[in-house]
């Protein structure tokens, strides 16, 4: 059973992560006993554990704020994401079945409809969940979910890219379904190659982030 203080800490971890709270958002525990309806002691201790986690920082005769995404660890963990990602896709490039491949037309399928109704947190669930697929058909969910452990600032940093307007969203779908093409070839090269070429959006893409959410970001160089 989750405990009050576990229940908090996925409720505020949750806000920050999915851009409910803003980084550099100022934020204080009566403001999320209120809103999640828990007393003041465990989601105080909540908010310690996302301070160790890096998640929130307090100043001295200030307050607590939401931490700004740092854009160098979003970096790095883009480099380790797209080495891994377009070798693990590469690996299974020509073995999916055709229902392992219609799995994953589905998923670009509840994307695009996110895009067309400008559902934006359902865009990004289901980008997500495209990529976590291939791990998991690939038998390497355990990676998946390795690489999420430090990749707090990077998919924040993705979900600001789907909230950037001058982004289009079918960008990411278009990609998608190339990838798919190539699964469905059975070309294993071509997946390796367009998986590894759709994980460096983020370098050509980065500055118009950054432009328009300039206050959201720190280590920047």
């Amino acid at each position: 059973m989750e405990s009050l203080q576990d229940k908090a800490y996925n409720a505020i971890y949750s806000k920050i992560m999915n851009l409910d709270l803003y980084p550099g958002q100022q934020v204080s525990d009566k403001q999320f006993e209120e809103e999640i309806g828990v007393s003041r002691t465990p989601v105080r201790e909540a908010m310690l554990r996302l301070r160790r986690d890096d998640m929130l920082y307090s100043l001295p005769q200030s307050g607590t704020y939401v931490t700004r995404i740092d854009l160098k660890k979003s970096l790095d963990a883009r480099y380790a994401r797209q080495l891994l990602e377009s070798n693990i896709a590469g690996s299974i490039g020509d073995q999916l079945t055709d229902d392992q491949i219609q799995t994953l037309s589905d998923i670009t399928s509840k994307q695009t409809t996110a895009s067309s109704r400008d559902q934006i947190q359902r865009f990004f669930q289901m980008d997500n969940a495209f990529h976590e697929q291939i791990y998991r058909f690939a038998d390497k969910g355990n990676i998946w979910n390795w690489l999420l452990t430090f990749s707090t600032d990077l998919n924040r940093y993705r979900l600001l890219r789907v909230y950037d307007a001058n982004l289009p969203m079918d960008r990411l779908t278009d990609e998608h379904k190339a990838i798919i093409a190539a699964f469905a070839a059975h070309n294993a090269d071509k997946v390796r190659q367009l998986v590894y070429s759709h994980l460096n959006l983020m370098l050509s893409e980065q500055q118009s982030v950054l432009d328009k959410f300039p206050n959201y970001f720190t280590n920047i160089k």
